[in-house]
């Protein structure tokens, strides 16, 4: 066992935006709170697109601050496989380009400010249970303690798995690029979505604006080369644009897992799968579900027994309570779309260029689940997918 000053009563593992939300509300909660991040410098290498909207920003608790703030977003412009695109715009700003590594910085300042201790370049690789609390050994070999460890550590963690918990289907993951490009023609205050089995099989490719003549381009697909696909892109979109860097990354479309504690034990993010399947992002909802786990996980520790054990499970019941719905619907959504045709794409697009006053009026970028429920539901839309879909459409609106 690790020495007296090795014991904390939360352990945060990993110190991206659910991490650090997780350990700041611990800590408010006047726990004492390790948080590990594997990285030397939080929030690097950053694979995120980095768009949150201001909904979502209000539902954190921020405000669009000059440190990690690049650009304001007014809506997107949708390109189907062939044809003229769809512009969706509405009059006041609806999202923010943000530096995510910035922003993660930010917040962990703020984490530290609160009394976390931050330990970088460290690494949780085993989860255990012992008969006075829980212990993580780290790559280095030493061992910390808490009462309570909150796995945000991201796709692909194992200490899930450890605590006795499922973990996301990692073969779910779809593989994806980004390029920073620079030298591109003047940018507007519209990010820029583009599918089709051409650009982006089973998934989509954007544009994200980050300055005048700087955006952010990338693509994630279910099959094929990513890199090829992208790279045509960039010479049909922007073929005088420069290559300023280049990230690889994933985007994770399983879903939650069915249960996200165990005894001492709680997950939060990409780990427990908290991610919108229609487009890969968690930056709000994982920044929320984190602001729960480190309020439950501050509770659970001060606490024994089955007390302790209510504040975990009582995290899982509010999370889900404000995001289940929302996050089923995009599961559907994205299995429907993701094996349509070119044909179909584009005929449905057609139907959604008649509705985009309507998509303008009620689309929320974060809870999706309404616009996507009547979409769904118009009759043009249900003629253009299989029965089957209509069949599971029905099911779970009905």
């Amino acid at each position: 066992m690790g020495s007296p000053s090795d014991r904390y009563d939360v352990v945060t593992v990993g110190a991206g935006v659910a991490g650090c939300e997780a350990a700041l509300e611990a800590a408010k909660k006047n726990a004492g709170v390790l948080l590990l991040e594997e990285h030397p410098q939080v929030g690097s290498p950053s694979h995120c697109s980095g768009v949150v909207s201001l909904k979502g920003l209000e539902l954190l608790g921020l405000e669009a601050h000059s440190s990690f703030s690049q650009k304001l977003i007014h809506g997107a412009r949708f390109y189907p496989p062939h044809g003229e695109p769809i512009e969706v715009r509405k009059k006041d700003a609806v999202a923010l380009i943000l530096n995510r590594m910035k922003l993660d910085q930010f917040l962990a300042k703020q984490a530290v400010a609160a009394g976390v201790e931050l330990r970088a370049k460290t690494r949780a690789s085993k989860f255990e249970r012992t008969s006075d609390g829980d212990l993580l050994t780290l790559t280095d070999g030493s061992k910390v303690a808490g009462k309570v460890v909150i796995d945000a550590s991201g796709a692909g963690s194992r200490l899930p798995e450890q605590a006795g918990l499922q973990t996301p289907d990692w073969a779910q993951i779809l593989p994806g690029l980004q390029y920073e490009l620079v030298d591109m023609k003047e940018q507007g205050d519209l990010v820029e979505l583009f599918f089709g089995a051409k650009r982006a099989p089973g998934f989509f490719a954007w544009s994200i604006p980050t300055g005048k003549n700087s955006a952010r381009v990338g693509l994630a697909s279910k099959k094929g080369n990513v890199k090829k696909f992208l790279d045509d892109l960039v010479k049909e979109q922007w073929p005088k644009a420069t290559i300023d860097a280049t990230k690889s990354g994933s985007v994770l479309v399983a879903g939650p897992i069915s249960r996200c504690w165990s005894p001492g034990f709680i997950v939060v993010g990409d780990a427990a799968g908290q991610v919108k399947q229609t487009t890969g992002g968690g930056i709000v909802i994982g920044g929320y579900c984190g602001k729960l786990a480190g309020i439950a996980a501050a509770s659970a520790a001060a606490h024994s027994g089955v007390e302790s054990e209510g504040f975990l499970r009582n995290y899982d019941t509010q999370w889900r309570e404000k995001f289940s719905s929302d996050l089923r619907k995009m599961g559907l959504a994205r299995k429907l779309f993701a094996g349509l045709s070119d044909e179909t794409l584009d005929r449905l697009f057609s139907v959604l260029r008649d509705n985009v006053s309507e998509i303008e009026a009620e689309g929320d970028m974060d809870f999706q689940g309404k616009i996507i429920t009547r979409m769904l539901k118009k009759r043009k839309v249900a003629t253009l997918l299989p029965r089957v879909a209509t069949d599971a459409i029905k099911a779970i609106f009905s």
